[in-house]
């Protein structure tokens, strides 16, 4: 992986380094990434509502956040699957890096609460946005869905591979409780819209 900040490089060259020989940026990057597009598109409904309301206004800044984040964790995580390429390289095929194991699940972990996250954020933009954009929140919550059901795949593989069964009881329980906020706040989010599916 290069050293500039995936945030930095134009879409086309972000895609292009994903479809190269280097094992970073994989799919936590991707789905990270595709989780701030999610927010993204939110933020921008709540940017062209005409006299938000104090919680509009809030979850605005909110997802602006949501999506700063999320783009930091593609980051951590093409830094966290180089890490554990280089551990494979000094061991043996068979002997699974265990901290380095943990490491590439915690931030696909966090990606996933991320998204989580901005499934929350979106159901006030989509009660208070503006109803010429429905849409777009309606399908930045599922976008934001989408990539954590992707980054919630990365966890459960690498949780079999991983010894600590604390480690991998909390991470069970963290990521279900990201599943479940999520699938709470896509339901208010297709009441306020009157979107479904």
């Amino acid at each position: 992986m290069s050293d500039d900040r995936i945030a930095d490089r134009t879409i086309d060259s972000f895609l292009s380094g994903v479809a190269a020989s280097a094992v970073a940026p994989s799919a936590g990057a991707v789905a990270a990434v595709t989780g701030s597009m999610g927010a993204a598109l939110c933020e921008m409904v709540a940017i062209h509502t005409s006299e938000p309301t104090a919680s509009l206004t809030d979850a605005r800044h909110d997802l602006a956040a949501d999506r700063e984040q999320l783009l930091e964790l593609a980051d951590a995580d093409a830094a966290a699957v180089d890490t554990v390429q280089t551990a494979f390289e000094d061991g043996s095929e068979t002997d699974y890096p265990q901290a380095a194991l943990q490491r590439a699940t915690t931030v696909p972990l966090r990606i996933a609460e991320a998204c989580a996250t901005v499934a929350e954020h979106a159901v006030a933009v989509a009660e208070e946005g503006t109803r010429n954009a429905v849409v777009d929140v309606a399908v930045g919550a599922r976008i934001a869905r989408t990539a954590l059901a992707s980054a919630a795949t990365i966890v459960r593989e690498n949780l079999d591979l991983i010894d600590d069964e604390s480690f991998v009881a909390d991470a069970r329980r963290r990521l279900d409780d990201a599943e479940e906020a999520a699938d709470t706040a896509l339901t208010a989010v297709a009441a306020g819209t009157g979107i479904e599916g």
